[in-house]
């Protein structure tokens, strides 16, 4: 990204620099002092990123003062919009009374017994730092609980970015993973249980991880059969079942998709709406595998104990925010809200894409939205399917352009993907009528029109 579009001698602004000639001078100073000019590669857009200086409910502001209606939505975390009041009055009462003790508390516990009373699947807690972290310890867990090495993952399911999440996605070799991160880590067909039954006849597995929900933030279809049939495959092969719900916990349902589904994983996976906003993550499971914790178990004819530490496991502040947060997502009203709202807002885009004849399509899983752009051409599907995942690769320039055009317009979202919390009732319309400008704006440029 070094240097593009900040080049002063490369000729007229665009609209976009125009507009966010603050955020560039921002930009300018960050690529000085922060690798890469950017803190999360999915922030970047060309040439420059806005800067936000803050947020409220459905919106935010960055530093010139323009107002955005926000679909990241703290990449999920935030079912209430930003700020919410309970979530607040919690941190600012917490952080008078200690941000840090060095020590256990009563919050972690009440954290605790809230995820294991909403998580059908949860007998016994461990909290950490991220989600991704929270990967890695599930993966720890089942190789001791098992004593075997190999886990299994479905392709277009997202895990995170250590070593073995990412094998088999990017260069081992370029993007510096570890060498063995590909060796003990297979990779399956999400659209084939026949191919991960023949995987588990071939080798002897720890555990299976995907996403329930749909892979890539439930891009991908969500298919109660089909986790089903992984849960029998699993019982008969002896290794453990791993829902990653950091993205579908809380926010499906209460339970996340196993309550939707009634299919029970050993292990689930889960962070984002589980702290409220702030950091976190947490690893829960069935008792006999989560026992490799503390003292540790034997099993069979070997014990297995597995260390677990981490500076801010648990930590106060995100403490308070996750109990308020869990508290108020109980009774599935914001998660229904949601839901709703982002089903209303697909029916009045897509109306916009085919009034002005581009070939953009969006459709909605849960209360998440996912952006296609080329499907129509193709034939391909118009609802969860693996063509996002190609498409998005293919189409990088036009998913920028969209993006750069609906920030002109007033609204922020993944290039591919947007988050719909229970405060953008009040927004759709705004939102629709933006996407519709960007249509017309953009009708014109190559592969947008049909």
């Amino acid at each position: 990204m070094a240097g593009v579009g900040l080049d002063s001698s490369a000729g007229p602004k665009s609209a976009y620099e125009e507009k966010f000639a603050q955020s560039e001078t921002l930009f300018r100073r960050a690529r000085n002092v922060i690798a890469g000019g950017i803190s999360h590669d999915s922030w970047y857009i060309s040439p420059f990123p806005v800067y936000i200086d803050h947020a409220s409910g459905p919106a935010k502001w960055d530093v010139s003062g323009s107002r955005f209606i926000d679909y990241w939505m703290g990449h999920g975390s935030l079912l209430f919009g930003h700020c919410f009041p309970p979530v607040v009055e919690a941190i600012v009462r917490q952080v008078s009374r200690g941000s840090h003790y060095g020590a256990a508390q009563e919050l972690e516990v009440r954290w605790a017994e809230l995820v294991c009373k909403l998580i059908p699947s949860a007998d016994r807690v461990r909290f950490t730092s991220s989600g991704t972290e929270a990967v890695m310890l599930s993966l720890r867990i089942a190789r001791a609980f098992t004593g075997r090495y190999i886990v299994l993952k479905l392709n277009g399911n997202f895990h995170g970015w250590h070593d073995e999440a990412m094998s088999h996605f990017v260069p081992a070799e370029a993007a510096g993973l570890s060498p063995g991160s590909e060796e003990y880590v297979g990779l399956a067909d999400p659209r084939s249980i026949d191919s991960i039954a023949d995987f588990l006849k071939q080798y002897e597995v720890a555990a299976i991880i995907l996403e329930p929900g749909g892979g890539s933030s439930g891009a991908l279809p969500y298919d109660p059969a089909f986790l089903q049939e992984l849960r029998q495959l699993t019982a008969l092969h002896e290794c453990l079942l791993i829902f990653d719900e950091v993205v579908s916990g809380f926010r499906y349902s209460p339970g996340g998709v196993q309550q939707l589904c009634g299919v029970m994983p050993d292990i689930t996976v889960l962070a984002k709406i589980l702290c409220g906003g702030l950091p976190g993550g947490a690893v829960a499971g069935r008792e006999e595998v989560m026992s490799v914790f503390g003292d540790g178990a034997l099993l069979h004819d070997r014990r297995a104990k597995v260390p677990h530490t981490g500076t801010f496991n648990g930590n106060p502040l995100s403490a308070a925010a996750g109990v308020s947060m869990l508290e108020h997502v109980r009774d599935n009203g914001p998660q229904q809200k949601a839901q709703a709202t982002a089903e209303r807002l697909v029916s009045l885009v897509n109306q916009a894409s085919e009034s002005h004849g581009v070939d953009v399509h969006l459709y909605s899983n849960s209360s998440i939205f996912h952006i296609l752009i080329g499907a129509k051409k193709l034939g391909a599907p118009l609802g969860p399917s693996t063509t996002i995942v190609s498409l998005l690769p293919a189409h990088q320039e036009l998913y920028s352009k969209l993006r750069k055009r609906l920030l002109l317009e007033g609204v922020d979202l993944h290039p591919a993907h947007g988050w719909v919390s229970a405060a953008h009732d009040g927004e759709v319309q705004a939102t629709a009528e933006a996407f519709d400008r960007a249509f017309r704006a953009l009708r014109d440029k190559e592969g947008f029109r049909l």
